[in-house]
């Protein structure tokens, strides 16, 4: 005696995306994200992640969970995209003190260029890959050698110092 079995009807709640986002993961791609956003390093977008916590009264992971669930088509409550908005203009917003006086060596042109250029290729590998470990540090890295080479103390200031003297 054989039996047709059916498997059974499954409701359209089991394929919709799962609603609970594992903390660490989320942290992990916000900051990826705002690495790559800022633009700076991971320590630098932890910063904005949590200034942005701050602003908004919110928990770092309830910010992490909400730009996560953001980037899959659920809108940003407003006050966190506010908090999100005003720590990364904060993070970007040059550095406003003096340059320092006296002589010092300036990169060449080559030189500065390529940093830039492996700072893009970096950015573009975390964009492509948030979590990736290897991408991060590539990005730490590139920062921290064109922060070195503009005498810049801070990745947006190296960035738009290195365009500015490459002429790119």
């Amino acid at each position: 005696m054989s039996v047709d079995v059916m498997p059974p009807v499954r409701s359209q709640e089991e394929f919709a995306p799962r609603a609970v986002i594992p903390s660490q993961p989320a942290k992990s791609w916000a900051v990826g994200t705002l690495m790559a956003t800022v633009p700076g390093s991971a320590h630098l977008a932890e910063q904005v992640l949590s200034a942005a916590a701050t602003r908004a009264s919110l928990s770092v992971t309830e910010v992490a969970k909400a730009m996560v669930a953001g980037s899959r088509g659920t809108p940003l409550p407003a006050d966190v995209l506010r908090a999100l908005d005003d720590s990364v203009q904060a993070a970007r917003r040059p550095n406003t003190a003096p340059r320092r006086s006296g002589s010092y060596l300036m990169p060449t042109r080559e030189d500065a260029g390529r940093a830039l250029a492996r700072f893009f290729d970096a950015r573009v590998r975390l964009c492509a890959a948030p979590d990736d470990e290897e991408a991060r540090r590539a990005v730490d890295d590139a920062v921290y050698t064109l922060c070195v080479l503009m005498a810049q103390p801070t990745p947006f200031a190296a960035v738009n110092e290195a365009l500015q003297y490459t002429n790119a």
